[in-house]
């Protein structure tokens, strides 16, 4: 007999039929039936994650054409839009004058002449990476902008002279927007050295009282050249860019403060720390008057 069924054993274990594999027998069902309903989910898994992957790839392209889409907008706009002074023009910028505002009067000092001490505070308590963050990162500074709606990260330095440098083209006097900020101050680090950059801002800096720059500042609180500045008019001055309008609280807590990053940067020791915060702060009320204490 040929194989066409299943065998039937009875008690002595010899076959004594065999039964056909029926279609709606147990074998049927389980070799025949389910086999084909298992290689179908298997296919339609694979369909799905090819239609998947296909639909994320185009989702990815077309992400990235919109970012390009955005960022070439961003730089016609900010580059040549709305008309922010060009590297040319910033280039072009007077070494031996002021360079944002139109005062031939006011005397400019190179920065390797400011004292040394007064220079590196300035740094100290501005901006302390200024010669080595040469460069902003626009994706993260721009990123921040957008999300928080506020200018990028205090970079004393560097955004005062930016700043100074936008009023170099008519109309721009008025505050500039995140992005516009953050883009033009990428443009003034790549047209000038950082050196030119502070130099900028030790002269140019509004401290109050009328002076521009720490040379006039000395003279309007301390009647003193810079060189002749002790450690605490040093620190005192240098907080006035930041408040330029004179409160006798603040003098003395931002003076002491200034000290501080004074001393964390190795500039003075512990001592010249102590001795600078226990002096009295005496002020210059006027050309030619006396000078007296406003923390005593």
């Amino acid at each position: 007999m040929t194989a066409v069924g299943v065998a039937d054993h009875g008690s002595n274990n010899h076959p004594i039929s065999a039964r056909p594999r029926r279609p709606n027998s147990v074998w049927f069902h389980r070799e025949v039936v389910r086999t084909p309903s298992r290689s179908f989910s298997l296919h339609a898994m694979r369909k799905f994650f090819v239609v998947a992957a296909k639909t994320a790839l185009v989702l990815l392209s077309l992400g990235v054409a919109g970012l390009l889409a955005i960022f070439a907008w961003l730089v016609w706009h900010y580059g040549y839009n709305i008309g922010l002074p060009t590297e040319a023009q910033l280039a072009s910028v007077s070494s031996t004058g002021p360079a944002c505002r139109n005062d031939p009067k006011r005397a400019i000092i190179p920065v390797a002449d400011v004292p040394p001490l007064l220079r590196n505070a300035v740094i100290a308590y501005e901006q302390p990476d200024f010669y080595e963050a040469w460069t902003l990162n626009p994706i993260v500074e721009i990123a921040l902008g957008l999300g928080t709606g506020h200018g990028p990260r205090p970079a004393g330095i560097t955004q005062s002279v930016t700043n100074c440098l936008k009023l170099l083209s008519p109309g721009h006097d008025r505050q500039m927007d995140p992005i516009a900020t953050i883009y033009f101050m990428q443009r003034v680090t790549r047209s000038l050295s950082r050196d030119r950059i502070l130099e900028i801002y030790l002269n140019e800096s509004y401290l109050g009282r009328g002076a521009y720059g720490v040379a006039a500042g000395a003279e309007a609180y301390f009647g003193k050249a810079l060189a002749d500045l002790d450690i605490d008019e040093v620190a005192f001055l240098m907080t006035r860019a930041r408040q330029p309008s004179p409160n006798r609280t603040f003098d003395t807590r931002s003076r002491d403060y200034a000290i501080d990053r004074m001393q964390t940067a190795g500039l003075i020791g512990d001592t010249q720390a102590a001795v600078a915060k226990s002096r009295p702060l005496l002020l210059r009320e006027a050309p030619g008057a006396q000078a007296k204490p406003v923390n005593q």
